[in-house]
């Protein structure tokens, strides 16, 4: 992964600056990956009643589309070959490359002043402004998805890009039971099978990537909220938020009709 975007951020002011709503959240971003009819509902309600939380529900997976285009770039290796230090070496082998790169007898004209990082900031602060549209003090952003797996191969390359460019990122990976996910109304039109490896499907991917990433990925069970509020502390301390379990109580009192 072609990627600056570390040491980018060693120049805060700038980014800041120039990417402002991608950058605004002080405490970063809470991701909820989740298993549809797994819960993900509630998990948003608690969240958000976290003070300085806002977190948002489904968009239909619009994020994976960004991702995608930038994947698109830092993967072709046309670009690649025009980015240093492939440019130099290359340059040295063939020395009309060098001498191509950069006009209009290049194929790919242009690719030489792309900047991919600058790309991906740029499109995600649209998507924080436009789609996430924070409001007030938030701290932490975010919201609730449960597409993330349907490409179950670019799952983790989309949790890496993710990971990378957005500041202080977080995942919560949602899921519950089968014999209780696959009894919901949501999933009654479905194949039994065919929600089972979708089911197994989900867990192998988040169980992976959590053991990668252990310290940015927190696995949430349905069962844990029907355990009771002491169950959740765990997560409270993976946000690092205090843990009020007389509030957690209150709020699984919430019934919801989705």
């Amino acid at each position: 992964m072609i990627s600056n975007v570390v040491p980018l951020r060693e120049d805060s002011f700038r980014l800041h600056r120039q990417y402002p709503s991608l950058f605004f959240p002080k405490d970063g971003y809470v991701f909820v990956v989740a298993f549809g009819r797994s819960g993900s509902t509630l998990t948003q309600h608690l969240l958000n009643s976290l003070p300085g939380y806002f977190v948002r529900g489904e968009n239909s997976n619009a994020l994976v589309h960004l991702s995608r285009s930038i994947t698109a770039i830092q993967s072709e290796g046309n670009f690649q070959q025009r980015q240093e230090p492939q440019r130099t070496v290359i340059s040295g082998k063939r020395p009309y490359f060098n001498k191509m790169v950069g006009t209009s007898l290049d194929p790919w004209y242009g690719m030489e002043d792309v900047d991919v990082d600058e790309y991906a900031m740029s499109l995600f602060d649209s998507f924080v402004s436009k789609v996430l549209c924070p409001r007030g003090d938030a701290r932490v952003l975010g919201f609730k998805e449960i597409r993330y797996h349907n490409d179950p191969k670019y799952f983790p390359k989309f949790l890496d890009i993710i990971k990378t460019y957005f500041p202080k990122s977080r995942f919560i990976f949602q899921n519950r039971a089968f014999d209780n996910v696959v009894k919901s109304s949501f999933w009654k039109k479905h194949e039994q099978a065919d929600v089972r490896r979708k089911w197994e499907n989900f867990e192998e991917l988040t169980q992976s990537y959590a053991e990668g990433n252990q310290d940015v990925c927190y696995q949430l069970r349905y069962e844990n909220y029907l355990a009771g509020a002491d169950k959740l502390e765990p997560l409270f301390e993976f946000l690092k938020e205090p843990f009020d379990a007389t509030e957690v109580a209150k709020l699984l009192e919430t019934k919801l009709k989705h």
